[in-house]
């Protein structure tokens, strides 16, 4: 009689090896790939996000600095007329570009506000300097503090560098060579 007990015993062991625990292990191998394959995907996912809003400012910042070379290439025409190569689009261009620019810079100031939440901090701080240095740009050369061609030329340095110094941000932040 004590050979039964001893076989059942056996039995449910073997039962135990052969079934439970490579079921168990199978579980927490599905369990830890799952987690894994999740993670990978929020990552690639708010990388793609990041590489749009990236994308976005720096379309922005660009267009804002071809603009101001365009208007400091108008204030230059307008000091030498007769000498200057540069030909100014037409009015009805010229009111378009316009147009655009301070919705450009309408948007820089709102995606300022929002930066720390889909950029990095350093582009919020980056995007504040430049809004602080042109709003000062600007505040001069409304009271009469530096002439027209300083504050266009001002402009276009702060656009520069702006545009620059974006660049090297996406570059750093999303890991592109």
């Amino acid at each position: 009689m004590t050979t039964m007990p001893m076989q059942t015993s056996l039995g449910i062991i073997d039962i135990l090896s052969k079934f439970i625990v490579p079921l168990l292990v199978a579980a927490l191998a599905a369990y830890f790939s799952t987690k894994f394959a999740l993670n990978k995907f929020y990552k690639e996912k708010w990388w793609e996000k990041r590489l749009e809003a990236f994308t976005e400012i720096i379309n922005i910042a660009y267009r804002i600095k071809m603009s101001n070379d365009y208007f400091l290439s108008c204030e230059y025409a307008q000091m030498e007329p007769g000498d200057s190569r540069f030909k100014p689009h037409p009015k009805e261009i010229e009111e378009k570009l316009r147009a655009e620019y301070w919705l450009d810079l309408q948007e820089l100031e709102r995606i300022a506000q929002l930066a720390d939440f889909t950029l990095t901090t350093t582009v919020k701080n980056m995007l504040d300097s430049y809004v602080n240095s042109r709003k000062k740009v600007m505040d001069d050369w409304y009271d009469d503090a530096i002439e027209s061609i300083d504050a266009s030329i001002k402009d276009l340095k702060l656009s520069e560098k702006l545009l620059s110094d974006l660049v090297k941000e996406a570059k750093r932040e999303l890991k592109i060579k």
